[in-house]
């Protein structure tokens, strides 16, 4: 990861429709939200990033694209690269409680892939606003995954967020509550 000293993160806003009539109740197989997330958005996303990365790669630089959704590790249940990180470090917006990157025209609304480069490309700079008192996305989760804690950088996630209960329920599930439920 050393030779890659910047990203470019590419976010798609999510339908707020579909959000206002999901259901975390909802079985995966029946839900138009996990198909327009999964589905639609998550592929669209891995093919916006191979055309960016064609074009770097065309330019001479280096390239790695993230892909958008699947852990790279069963196991920790963690990918290479933190997408979240990348568009906060970018300045898209702030981690929240809900350990989504919160951004303020869409809320948590907005799914991200990564594409790692060499290219050298001007830096944004991170969003330092924080949920405050808010503790909607804690409150709502099913399986109460989120343990209400504001991000700090060095902290794990595990300080923040049970991951491996919200996998398991989403194994079955079309959760997403968290998304649905924020305010902004």
């Amino acid at each position: 990861m050393a030779r890659f000293p910047r990203a470019v993160s590419i976010g798609m806003r999510l339908s707020d429709i579909i959000l206002a009539q999901h259901s975390p109740d909802e079985r995966r197989e029946e839900s138009l939200y996990w198909h327009h997330v999964y589905e639609v958005v998550t592929p669209a996303l891995d093919f916006l990033a191979q055309r960016v990365s064609r074009e770097l790669q065309a330019e001479g630089y280096q390239v790695f694209p993230v892909p958008a959704s699947l852990p790279y590790s069963r196991e920790t249940l963690r990918g290479v690269f933190s997408h979240k990180l990348a568009a906060h470090l970018a300045g898209l917006g702030w981690i929240g409680k809900s350990c989504l990157l919160i951004t303020p025209e869409f809320g948590p609304r907005v799914r991200f892939t990564t594409i790692l480069t060499d290219a050298s490309l001007a830096t944004g700079t991170p969003i330092d606003k924080k949920c405050g008192q808010c503790q909607i996305c804690v409150v709502s989760c099913p399986v109460q995954a989120f343990k209400g804690k504001e991000f700090q950088p060095e902290d794990p996630v595990d300080m923040r967020f049970n991951t491996r209960v919200c996998f398991e329920y989403r194994h079955t599930h079309a959760c997403g509550v968290c998304v649905a439920k924020c305010p902004l």
